[in-house]
């Protein structure tokens, strides 16, 4: 043992080590061999080779392998599967074997890892020196090995949750804190800025007085004692508080700490963390009202809460839904058994079916079942059952929970309403009043009358597809939605849209009802129409009286202003243009009586029709409910074609169709009082000769109560015709004469079109174009421009009207408007005798006139000129006999 172990020092040279006899070398031999043996610290000899010569037992424990395989490898044996402490290679200059042997000097706390036997990660801390022989060469290498492998894990735990706790820090949505409570001073960290809105360097002023003083006037007292409990009873310190932010605005704060105590028990340091909870307290908040809302509600509803919880088995009953099966007092407990005891039996097999389906189909959540129940009174009740089922991660079914509705009332009403239905499809079908069923949810048509079809002028194969939105007003709808939501049951007066777009309006009557097995909504329209064009045509024909003696009364002022303005002739740029108003008088008295005679004698037509009409509308409906259904199709068949041109024959052709329809009528056996008598009203209705088809309803007992029907309603179409043609005729009149009269004294140009100036004075001259004038119009498109409208009106009136006269209203009058880009052109060309050459320079001039004396002023061109110049446009001529052309070029811009 002492030539492998002794020292380096006694070697030659050394000196440093006492000699030793023989008896004390032994002695300090075996003392080592002792303490290797016996020492918890691995130690191995190499030789310079790196064959392991010695290990000691500890290093079995030590090494994590058997001490028969540590003394079979070498130092670099692959076995050992050496790493760095970071699991990387381990490099050869870094082991201590390889610097010992290269350096010939110790080496202390070389840290490395291998792999025990087991495959387990082991860190060690090697020490190592070198041996020397006698004569000063190598001879081994001692190696003192410690596992330092707990305190590795230890160090690598504490850098990582050094690292975690930073990044977690960085990243939290919290705002973590570090007080030292003898100082007040704290630092600050996490989400800062998004809970406080200070920017984390802002933030670091704050300290344990800051920090209280932002808590909430209300919070501060209790959640300051909160602090100083857990500060003086060592424990953990949790509260919630209000805390101002940078904005001035609270926020709700969950705050959880804990402190540090010294030996003395007196805590020095406190650790914690702020989260912002206010979405979460606004959200519970709100949760308790929605859940307080959600009781009072189910309460209101009549409705029961039930759960069933599968695992176990058990089921849970509201108060209300022990009710609803007839057991208010809770008498008894709820189980499976009970539940299908309950149930009745004919509805066993549905429950089932339904619960089967929702427990083994996994994309199934949602549970309804409408089923009956045997209840405590004796007889069967229907009650409705809702859920929604709740599954683990995997599928499992865990609860199944929901609401139940006592819904008996409802069924005994549909089979009431099952029977109503029945009479009523067989009314609705045949009323002349439109009948109109949606959808109550989705607000499609599910049925219509042919009343309906006709009035809106859909086709059956559209009623489907068919809208709420697409048959009325935004007005009107919003009307019947408030209507329906307070259930009133009064008749609403609406308008109605046809599939065309026109609005007429209507009276209907909404109610909710159960149609075929749906919640739907019903609609009775009827057409107010007609009634409400008696009422519009009193009033216009009332109007129209009214305007009538205005216009009489003008008449009369203008015939005595026209006579005292002949008697000033001094005035005579102003009697140029009364005159050419004076003019139009008659023409306009004669065009306003004609069609105000036929709104006379058409509104006397409607209120004869008024009078009969009731009775017959009432007869014909209890009629056409009466006759067999081939009649009634026959019926409406023609009143189809009412809305077709009704004919007007002469005397001759209405002979030739009574003889014809006779004949007809004859043909088919009909007897020869008969045959006259229809043939005759037949052709009085004027919707043409009998249409073959037609002649079974002749037959029926109702025939006279039909065709009394048919004439009114085609006596009430003629007289409407009639009143509407007058009417318009009379607005486009009065329409042209104030245009025409409206005088702007402002002085100040407008925006006018030019096409429209003209044709307000064709207006008022139709009486004189009518007569014997061939009128051509041709106008481009031209926008609007800045004009001096009332002006334009008196250039047109001049030019017009002289070329009537130049013509003797006989032959062809011209009319264009162009666009020459930056002008305008108005051109006026007549078929006249034309002005001679001579006097073509002079017509602007003056008091120039080739009229005779008394019929002109000489002034109404010259006032033209100055018209048209004062616009900044220029007028032009040409002439030859048979033709004269007026040319008035206007600027676009002013």
């Amino acid at each position: 043992m002492d030539s492998k172990f002794s020292s380096g020092d006694d070697r030659k040279g050394g000196g440093s080590v006492p000699y030793l006899s023989p008896d004390e070398k032994f002695v300090e031999a075996e003392l080592l061999t002792t303490i290797m043996n016996v020492s918890s610290t691995a130690m191995m000899v190499l030789n310079p080779l790196g064959q392991i010569l010695y290990a000691n037992p500890a290093s079995e424990s030590v090494l994590g392998i058997k001490l028969n395989d540590i003394l079979s490898r070498t130092y670099d044996a692959p076995e050992w599967k050496n790493t760095s402490l970071d699991g990387g290679p381990w490099r050869e200059e870094d082991q201590p074997f390889n610097i010992v042997l290269k350096t010939k000097k110790p080496v202390t706390d070389i840290r490395h890892a291998i792999e025990d036997s087991s495959g387990n990660k082991k860190y060690l801390s090697i020490n190592g020196s070198p041996v020397f022989g006698q004569l000063g060469e190598l001879s081994y290498l001692v190696f003192l090995i410690t596992d330092i492998t707990e305190n590795v894990i230890k160090q690598k735990a504490l850098e990582y949750n050094e690292i975690k706790y930073r990044t977690i820090t960085e990243l939290s949505l919290s705002m973590v804190y570090d007080l030292d409570i003898r100082t007040g001073e704290n630092y600050w960290g996490g989400a800062i800025q998004e809970i406080t809105g200070y920017t984390p360097n802002e933030y670091q002023k704050f300290g344990y007085e800051e920090w209280s003083n932002a808590i909430h006037p209300d919070d501060r007292v209790v959640t300051l004692q909160s602090f100083e409990d857990a500060h003086l009873n060592h424990q953990k310190f949790n509260a919630e508080y209000r805390y101002k932010t940078k904005s001035g605005a609270y926020i709700y704060i969950e705050d959880n700490g804990i402190f540090l105590y010294n030996d003395q028990g007196e805590a020095y340091r406190m650790f914690g963390a702020m989260i912002n909870r206010t979405k979460q307290m606004e959200a519970s908040l709100a949760l308790r009202e929605s859940e307080s809302r959600l009781v009072m509600a189910l309460d209101a509803a009549k409705m029961g809460i039930w759960s069933w919880d599968i695992e176990s088995r058990t089921i849970f009953w509201s108060p209300q839904t022990y009710s609803i099966y007839g057991y208010p007092g809770e008498n008894f407990d709820v189980t499976e058994e009970k539940f299908t005891e309950l149930t009745y039996r004919e509805d066993w097999a549905l429950l089932s079916n339904e619960t089967n389906l929702l427990m083994n189909d996994l994309n199934r959540s949602e549970y309804r079942i409408q089923n009956r129940i045997n209840h405590s009174d004796g007889k069967l009740h229907w009650i409705e059952a809702r859920g929604k089922l709740t599954r683990t991660k995997d599928g499992k079914p865990l609860v199944l929970m929901g609401t139940v509705l006592d819904i008996t009332e409802i069924k005994l009403s549909e089979e009431a309403l099952r029977k109503s239905d029945e009479r009523f499809e067989a009314f609705y079908q045949f009323s002349t009043e439109a009948f109109l069923i949606f959808d109550e949810n989705g607000l499609t048509v599910k049925d219509s009358n042919f009343a309906f079809q006709k009035l809106f002028g859909y086709e059956l194969a559209d009623i489907p597809r068919l809208k709420i939105r697409k048959l009325l007003t935004a007005e009107t709808l919003r009307k019947i939605r408030k209507s329906i939501r307070a259930n009133a049951n009064d008749s609403l007066e609406i308008v109605c849209k046809k599939k065309n777009g026109d609005l007429f309006p209507a009276l209907v009557s909404v109610k909710r009802f159960l149609y075929k097995d749906t919640n739907s909504i019903g609609y009775s329209i009827f057409d107010l129409t007609p009634l409400k064009e008696v009422e519009e045509l009193r009033l216009i024909n009332s109007e129209i009286r009214d305007k009538n003696k205005v216009i009489e009364k003008q008449k009369l002022e203008l015939e005595v202003a026209f006579e005292n303005l002949k008697r000033t002739q001094e005035q005579l740029i102003q009697s140029e243009k009364l005159a050419a108003l004076g003019q139009l008088i008659a023409g306009i008295a004669h065009e306003i009586n004609n069609p105000i005679g036929a709104v006379k004698a058409s509104n006397q037509n409607m209120l004869d029709w008024q009078k009969r009409y009731g009775l017959a509308s009432q007869l014909f409906r209890e009629a056409i409910l009466t006759v067999p259904v081939s009649e009634q199709k026959i019926v409406k068949t023609i009143l189809a074609n009412l809305d077709q041109p009704i004919e007007f024959y002469t005397g001759k052709e209405e002979r030739l169709r009574k003889k014809r329809n006779k004949e007809v009528f004859l043909s088919h056996g009909f007897d020869v009082g008969h045959a006259e008598e229809f043939a005759e009203a037949w052709v009085e209705l004027g919707i043409g000769e009998i249409d073959f088809n037609y002649l079974p309803l002749f037959q029926s007992h109702y025939i006279k109560v039909f065709l009394d029907y048919l004439a009114l309603e085609i006596q009430f179409r003629r007289n409407t015709r009639s009143i509407q043609l007058a009417v318009d005729r009379i607005s486009k009149i009065m329409y042209a004469l104030k245009n025409f009269s409206r005088f702007d004294a402002t002085g100040k140009k407008n925006k006018a079109s030019i096409q429209e100036t003209i044709e307000t004075v064709l207006t008022i001259y139709q009486n004189q174009l009518k007569r014997g004038i061939n009128l051509v119009k041709d106008y481009d498109d031209v926008a609007p421009i800045e004009c001096y409208p009332d002006d334009l009106l008196h250039v047109w009136t001049n030019l017009i009207y002289n070329s009537l006269q130049a013509m003797s209203f006989v032959g062809d009058l011209e009319i264009a408007v162009k666009d020459k880009g930056e002008d305008i052109l108005v051109s006026l060309k007549d078929s006249g005798p034309g002005i001679p050459k001579e006097i073509q320079s002079k017509i602007f001039e003056p008091f120039f006139t080739t009229k005779a004396p008394g019929e002109g002023s000489g002034l109404g061109l010259d006032i033209v000129n100055k018209i048209v110049k004062r616009h900044g446009g220029r007028i032009e001529l040409t002439s030859v006999p048979g033709e004269t052309i007026f040319y008035i070029y206007l600027p676009k811009q002013s």
